[in-house]
């Protein structure tokens, strides 16, 4: 019997000799157009080292494989047969007609760009001169053709009036803008981590209770503050609607109150309530909050406080002042006496509960103004005119007006968008200071600190009574509203000479590490605080997060107050039905400008016509 035989398989291996050689690699070809082409309907497009053949008739564009003479002609008989009798003469006017009309659209949109950026930025311009929207079209383009037509000609206000301008469009870029800054605040906010706020009530000339706030947050290597948001109140002013508001903004940001740091309110009871305030709910949520009462306003309180005669002397001189200011016949004999009297000034001011500043300023000027006050006072037959004549009465107004120049002078160093608790407590504590040098003076048979009053009432001994009775009456004030002084965060200010034994053992031994660090100790006299801290976050996390969280609460509610006039300019008797102001104020009012490019990138241009 056979065997059974299994035939070899053969081996897939090759050998060296029977390997094939490879073949080489054909060379790209790159066609280059020709100008017998144009005969064919055909041009150029694309890259000049690899041009596309590109019809001039429909525009269609070929392979840089099919830049021959045969396939040139084969598209123009099949597609256009009747141009293929055509000479070169006829494709040569056309490719002239289209290059003209392709330069003619690069041109337009060009300046569509041009106009629709120009729109954007007169319309931030707008806002920002708090003028009403209608401005542009009915006097910022016909002023801006009138100057181009005469500086620069005809064709140049032509192009001037392209650009969009009516009081809708303005309107819309607003919005836009206002969006805009709102995104790039809440990215910085959130990659901040900590956040402190300012909020304040008020009503605006059509009724309307409107809420602002401020913000203040980490930006880079600074603490910068920032217009928040303007919202109407739809109802009651309360505290718990006042919360509602503000709470729904913060969460549609995506913020969280965890990190808020402190709020800055004024001390209405809708604020600071103990149960229904808005304080009260914030810490609710949050009860390591730090909830501050505006300095501003607390000085206003202690600038209230005088010794009956005082008092009666400031009433008088109120009554005085609305007398000759309420009634406009009153008003214009007064007027005529100064100007017989050749006085510097001609009129008297209103003083107003709400206006921090205004009580010191109607003192100085009826002071100013006695003498004319008298006179006009006389020929009116009224029941004061034997008060200016009276000097117990007149050293008493001589002090009120010294010693609230004072007080306005305290009020107006509070005042900045930089201020914080630090520079805010040392300007009191600087004015506690002068207090008790006062006191010692007035005790030493002195009161020449109040000049007015010195030029008139030198060595009376009843008014350096009375002078030195509201002196200790502010001073007890002060403690009361503002404590003692705030030594305990001077580490704050100079970590290297203060000392800080309140602070935790674990704080006390990283500031200790700090203090030797001599290269920070020559930086922080080369930088602003806040960046110092800021700075030394990696290095020092603990001790400087805590001196970050003292530098990035509000004292004083001086923004939102600003900002409430800037409310009066934007929403006047004219613009009164304009319901929601939080876009205008937003970008009349932030710190943070528009990416006006990326908005212009983003929209169709519309060129005006």
């Amino acid at each position: 019997m056979d065997k059974f035989h299994v035939p070899s398989v053969p081996s897939t291996s090759r050998s060296s000799d029977s390997i094939e050689p490879e073949k080489k690699k054909q060379k790209l070809v790159r066609r280059q157009y020709s100008g017998d082409y144009l005969s064919y309907g055909f041009f150029w497009c694309g890259d000049k080292t690899c041009p596309i053949p590109e019809c001039i008739v429909c525009g269609e564009k070929l392979t840089n494989a099919a830049m021959v003479p045969s396939k040139l002609k084969r598209h123009l008989s099949t597609k256009h047969s009747s141009l293929s009798s055509k000479d070169v003469n006829y494709f040569r006017r056309l490719l002239e007609q289209n290059q003209k009309q392709a330069a003619f659209m690069t041109t337009t949109v060009c300046v569509s760009d041009k106009v629709q950026e120009a729109s954007y930025k007169v319309a931030e311009l707008i806002v920002k001169a708090k003028k009403p929207h209608t401005i542009a079209e009915t006097l910022l383009m016909p002023a801006c053709k009138e100057m181009v037509k005469i500086v620069l000609g005809s064709e140049a206000a032509s192009e001037i009036s392209k650009i969009p301008l009516s009081a809708d469009t303005i309107s819309r870029r607003v919005i836009e803008m206002s969006s805009d800054i709102e995104d790039i605040m809440k990215e910085k906010i959130k990659s901040s981590g900590k956040f402190s706020l300012q909020i304040d009530e008020s009503t605006d000339i059509s009724g309307h209770a409107q809420l602002l706030a401020y913000i203040r947050y980490i930006d880079g290597n600074v603490i910068a503050t920032n217009f928040f948001f303007c919202k109407q109140l739809p109802e009651r002013a309360t505290g718990e609607e006042i919360f509602r508001v503000t709470n729904e903004y913060v969460l549609k940001n995506e913020l969280k109150w965890k990190d808020c740091v402190s709020v800055c309110t004024d001390g209405a009871a809708a604020m600071t309530g103990r149960v229904k305030g808005f304080v009260a709910q914030v810490r609710e949520i949050n009860s390591n909050i730090r909830c501050d009462h505006c300095l501003i306003h607390r000085e206003a309180i202690v600038a209230k406080s005088l010794p009956p005669s005082l008092k009666v002397v400031l009433d008088e001189v109120v009554k005085v002042v609305n007398f000759v200011k309420l009634r406009p016949l009153n008003s214009r004999l007064f007027s005529v006496l100064c100007q017989e009297m050749e006085s510097e000034h001609t009129t008297l001011l209103l003083h107003t509960e709400v206006r921090w500043l205004s009580r010191g300023k109607v003192l100085t000027r009826i002071l100013e103004l006695k003498d004319e006050v008298r006179a006009f006072l006389t020929v009116e037959r009224h029941e004061y005119a034997d008060l200016f004549a009276d000097d117990e009465w007149v050293c008493k107004l001589a002090y009120l007006s010294d010693i609230f120049v004072h007080l306005n002078e305290l009020n107006r160093k509070m005042q900045g968008r930089n201020e914080n608790i630090l520079t805010s407590m040392d300007k009191i504590q600087g004015f506690v200071n002068k207090l008790n040098l006062w006191i010692q003076r007035i005790e030493n048979g002195s009161f020449e600190m109040f000049s007015t009053v010195w030029s008139l009432a030198s060595g009376n001994k009843v008014m350096m009574d009375l002078i030195k009775e509201h002196l200790q009456i502010l001073q007890q004030r002060f403690k009361k509203y503002f404590g003692d002084s705030v030594e305990d965060i001077d580490w704050v200010r100079n970590p290297f000479v203060a000392i800080s034994e309140s602070l935790p053992i674990h704080l006390q031994e990283e500031l200790a590490e700090l203090k030797a660090d001599r290269t920070l100790k020559l930086q922080l006299l080369e930088v602003p605080l806040d960046t110092f801290w800021l700075a030394v976050r990696s290095e020092y996390p603990a001790i400087s997060e805590m001196a970050v969280n003292m530098l990035l609460p509000f004292s004083t509610t001086y923004l939102c107050e600003l900002g409430f006039s800037t409310l009066t300019e934007i929403k006047t008797s004219k613009r009164e039905r304009l319901r929601s102001v939080d876009e205008e104020m937003r970008l009349a009012l932030s710190m943070i400008s528009p990416r006006i490019s990326h908005l212009c990138a983003a929209k169709q241009v519309q060129i005006s016509h």
